[in-house]
């Protein structure tokens, strides 16, 4: 009995996960924009002003690294940085009267990036967590014609500035690899179109996007 005492002490005690640490990974997910372009007396013969969704949407995939400290007390705290290149776009027709459509629009979201904190609760190898940042996206407005002789006018080209918040689950399926399932709501703001420097016309165009992310991560 004494000897199997002195077995059982020194056998190795298996150690607990720490989410501590940087780490780096690439992502893939769908996007779907919101997105509305307002003109001012754009309208049907210029007398009404044009109000229309031109919401993009589509596939993205980049790369993100962060780092984590886990606490004594299982709390995880940590920070993030993301770069996305987007496939999101849209080309919404613009009813010009007569019962047909004479312009289309074409909305692209190409690339977008974040800087974000996270907070999360470890249940061992698992980690359900919350993140929120500020966020950037490169977003393009072009005017394309439907019907004559055929034509592209660039109406807004520009980096927008908004904030993200979202939520995800991430797990560590070996010490080194994590898999995450992450969903984000990112909303970057409203622009004056960048034609509208050559006009004192009134003009907008804001953008949101719902986004669903899977990724995988190497800790280093």
């Amino acid at each position: 009995m004494a000897s199997a005492a002195d077995i059982n002490e020194t056998l190795p005690v298996a150690a607990t996960y720490t989410w501590s640490g940087l780490y780096a990974g690439v992502h893939v997910g769908y996007a779907a924009g919101k997105s509305n372009l307002f003109i001012a007396g754009g309208g049907i013969g210029g007398a009404t002003d044009l109000d229309s969704p031109i919401d993009p949407d589509g596939f993205m995939g980049g790369i993100h690294i962060g780092f984590n400290h886990e606490m004594a007390n299982r709390f995880v705290l940590g920070a993030e940085a993301d770069i996305t290149y987007n496939k999101v776009d849209g080309l919404t027709g613009l009813d010009g009267g007569g019962g047909g459509i004479t312009t289309l629009v074409r909305s692209e979201l190409e690339w977008s990036g974040s800087a974000r904190l996270r907070a999360g609760y470890a249940f061992d190898r698992t980690l359900p967590y919350i993140t929120a940042g500020v966020a950037a996206a490169k977003y393009e407005v072009t005017a394309v014609s439907a019907g004559g002789p055929a034509g592209e006018i660039p109406l807004h080209s520009d980096t927008h500035i908004g904030w993200t918040v979202g939520a995800g689950v991430e797990h560590a399926f070996t010490d080194k690899w994590l898999a995450r399932v992450e969903y984000r709501y990112s909303d970057f703001g409203s622009q004056d179109l960048s034609i509208a420097a050559l006009s004192p016309t009134a003009t907008s165009v804001d953008l949101q996007t719902h986004d669903i992310r899977v990724g995988l991560s190497y800790k280093f």
